[in-house]
């Protein structure tokens, strides 16, 4: 539920908003997507804060705060009424939704599961493509019934009432306990690295690239969807079609890669994890035709879904769960600069090329160059 939660602050939510913003504060695209990247930069760094409490925290306190800071956010940008605090609302949508939202969910599941890491990953993750079907449509609906500010009135009125109910029923006594029984498996517990001992690591950064590819492509490769659409000669309404095959299919991948990690372990797995993406951008150099749009999709939504698991679980895997909040923090953080900087730098590569062909180059490059880091990073202990 919480991993839902998190769409209200996810970018294709926001980005239904786009035309709404521009046109009440008279805003160009480049105004609006530098105040994007700004604020979501900035959440970004917060994060690293308020990311490590959930090492401390009472996981009821925790979530019920950051649904309070979502619902009043909602409620914020019903009334915005100037371009300072549409920046603080995207700027919170951004810290509490798609950040602390998506944090504690991860995070959550990561800690109190060991044996069933992966299927655990892998069911709360269906939150995040079950937003990612439904809130568009809703949306659409609402936005033409009774516009956006009362859209966003409507969300906090959701987020308050039916959210807000559900968490405090399902962490009223907040009992919750680690798995145990599996003596014959490794213990995490065992395992206990800090924050500043993990930066020290040199495992830690031949995995953080591959580990981030994927917020970055997917986020560039989306926000310049309507682009890519034009060079393909795809149609608007085959584009949205297509982001039923992307949810669908990040259903299905996360579901494999969960099974997959429990049997294999997401170290194990991580090299090869974006062999789908690379394979499928492969097809796009060749063929225009709209099927391959939905196999696009499909194939982003499927590594998308082994990343979600893979990754979230190789680091429980390597520094264990007694600070993992405070280590996943970080690693939100880097996520979150990687989802910021990419529509900026696709950008420019599009003005200079007026093709996505040198994006596909790049994308098949980095994960060729990341991939044999991850692969070289598993030769040590």
């Amino acid at each position: 539920m919480i991993a839902f939660s998190s769409g209200f602050g996810q970018t294709f939510f926001i980005s239904l908003f786009s035309n709404d913003f521009r046109q009440t504060f008279n805003l160009t695209n480049t105004e609006f997507g530098s105040l994007y990247s700004i604020a979501t930069v900035l959440s970004a760094i917060t994060i690293i804060w308020a990311g490590k409490l959930i090492d401390t925290v009472s996981l009821k306190k925790y979530t019920l705060v950051i649904v309070l800071g979502l619902g009043m956010t909602c409620l914020m940008a019903s009334i915005v009424f100037n371009i300072f605090f549409l920046f603080l609302t995207i700027y919170f949508l951004r810290l509490f939704g798609q950040g602390l939202m998506g944090h504690t969910s991860r995070t959550t599941m990561a800690r109190y599961f060991s044996i069933n890491r992966g299927k655990a990953l892998a069911i709360s993750g269906f939150g995040f493509s079950i937003g990612e079907m439904i809130y568009p449509t809703i949306v659409v609906v609402l936005l033409i019934t009774i516009g956006w500010r009362l859209t966003w009135f409507s969300s906090f009125v959701f987020i308050f009432i039916i959210l807000g109910g559900s968490f405090y029923f399902l962490l009223r006594r907040n009992n919750f306990q680690k798995e145990d029984g599996f003596e014959h498996h490794v213990s995490y517990q065992d395992i206990s690295w800090r924050r500043r001992d993990v930066l020290r690591d040199f495992k830690f950064y031949l995995y953080l690239p591959l580990t981030l590819l994927m917020s970055f492509t997917v986020t560039g490769f989306l926000f310049h969807q309507v682009f890519i659409a034009e060079m393909k000669s795809w149609s608007m309404m085959n584009l949205a079609q297509s982001f039923i095959f992307y949810a669908s299919c990040g259903i299905g991948g996360s579901v494999i890669s969960g099974l997959l990690v429990d049997k294999f372990t997401g170290r194990k797995l991580v090299p090869f994890h974006l062999i789908p993406m690379a394979s499928i951008l492969v097809v796009m150099l060749f063929s225009d035709h709209v099927y391959i749009l939905y196999l696009y999709m499909a194939g982003l939504g499927l590594s998308n879904g082994f990343t979600e698991n893979i990754s979230n679980s190789l680091w429980a895997e390597i520094y264990g769960v007694n600070n993992l909040g405070s280590i996943k923090a970080l690693l939100t953080f880097f996520g979150v600069l990687a989802s910021a900087s990419s529509p900026f730098l696709y950008g420019i590569i599009i003005d200079q090329t007026n093709s996505i062909d040198m994006l596909i180059y790049l994308s098949l490059i980095l994960i060729a160059l990341f991939s044999s880091l991850a692969l070289f990073a598993n030769k040590f202990k």
